[in-house]
C-alpha cells in the first residue's frame, strides 16, 4: 500500500505532467514554430517531475507507481480534453478508462498478497 508522501509524490507528478499536457496542446492548436512559448512551458513542466520519480523508483516497483500514474493521467487527460478542448470522449476512450481503473485495482490486490 502507496504511503501518504508516495501518494503526495505521485500526485505532483500527475499535476505537472497534465498541466504540461495542458500548454503543449495550447501549443499545437496554434500556427507557427513548435517552438513557442506554450510549448517551451509544457516541455519544462514535463521535466520537473523527474526528482519524485528518482525518489520513488529507490523504494517502489515501477509496475506499483506506474499503474497509479497511468490511470490518474489517463482520467485526467480525459476530463481536460473534454472540458477545456471540448474533445468528444468517445466509446473506445470510455473502454480505455474502464481498463485503467481495473488495472489500479487489479495492482492493489497484486501488492496485498
Amino acid at each position: 500500500m502507496p504511503t501518504l508522501q508516495t501518494m503526495a509524490i505521485l500526485a505532483a507528478i500527475v499535476a505537472l505532467t497534465v498541466l504540461g499536457d495542458f500548454f503543449i496542446k495550447v501549443a499545437s492548436d496554434r500556427p507557427g514554430a513548435p517552438w513557442s512559448m506554450p510549448f517551451v512551458l509544457g516541455a519544462i513542466l514535463y521535466g520537473m517531475p523527474a526528482r519524485g520519480w528518482f525518489d520513488l523508483m529507490r523504494t517502489h516497483s515501477l509496475a506499483a507507481i506506474g499503474v497509479i500514474y497511468s490511470a490518474s493521467t489517463i482520467l485526467l487527460l480525459a476530463a481536460l480534453g473534454t472540458v477545456a478542448f471540448g474533445e468528444r470522449l468517445g466509446g473506445w476512450e470510455g473502454l480505455g478508462i474502464v481498463l485503467a481503473l481495473a488495472s489500479v485495482v487489479a495492482t492493489g490486490m497484486a501488492g496485498r498478497q
